[in-house]
């Protein structure tokens, strides 16, 4: 029959693990007991928290947390060591503080429920942290988005021009056809205004023949 102790143990490592948005598993057989505690302080200050448990608890408790992937993991004297935060920062914390000691060994872990070896938990150790990659992540989307509002702008720009240059030239158009108006109308009166005609020389009046005088003729008288 299981004890209220171990009942609290399997609760508070169900706790544990439902927490846990990433961990891992390590083999710490070799290490002392100060060792340990210095293992756990630097694991600490970075945010992660190892426990150390025997492997029939930690399996009641990942079949309670619906963590049946990481049963295959818990063989031998067992550590496991989990965190809420940046999976990349719990790979860096455990690189960190087992350094010192050769004897320990990562067997494997999970993130986001997902079953990683110990390979890939080194690697990921050397990647930059979630929220360099974040940053990255939105530089790269940005520097596109910059380049689109550029060209969008300048595109502006350019109508505006356009739109400037046509009121312009709507305008000095308005301006001009008056005037316009004007001399055409003038030089349609001048076209219709008769030219002044030269004075033609007119025959002077000749004088009239005087009256021819009639011969006249005497009757003989008989």
């Amino acid at each position: 029959m299981p004890t209220d102790a171990k009942r609290q143990a399997v609760s508070q490592l169900v706790d544990m693990l439902r927490a846990s948005s990433a961990l891992a598993v390590a083999d710490y057989r070799g290490l002392t007991v100060s060792e340990m505690h210095t293992v756990r302080k630097t694991l600490r200050a970075n945010g992660v928290r190892l426990q150390v448990a025997k492997n029939r608890l930690l399996k009641k408790a990942a079949d309670e947390a619906g963590l049946e992937e990481l049963k295959p993991l818990l063989a031998g004297p067992t550590a496991i060591a989990g965190t809420s935060g940046d999976e990349v920062s719990l790979a860096r914390a455990l690189q960190e503080a087992f350094r010192p000691y050769k004897v320990v060994t990562l067997r494997g872990g999970l993130l986001a429920g997902q079953p990683i070896s110990a390979t890939d938990l080194g690697r990921l150790a050397n990647l930059p942290s979630r929220e360099v990659l974040l940053g990255r992540l939105a530089g790269g989307m940005v520097a596109p988005l910059a380049g689109m509002a550029s060209v969008l702008a300048a595109n502006l720009r350019n109508l505006v021009g356009v739109l400037n240059a046509v009121a312009e030239h709507k305008r000095q158009t308005e301006v001009a056809a008056p005037a316009d108006l004007a001399e055409r109308e003038k030089r349609a009166e001048q076209t219709q205004q008769p030219e002044p005609t030269e004075p033609t020389d007119q025959a002077e009046p000749t004088d009239q023949a005087e009256p021819t005088e009639q011969p006249t003729t005497t009757k003989e008288s008989e």
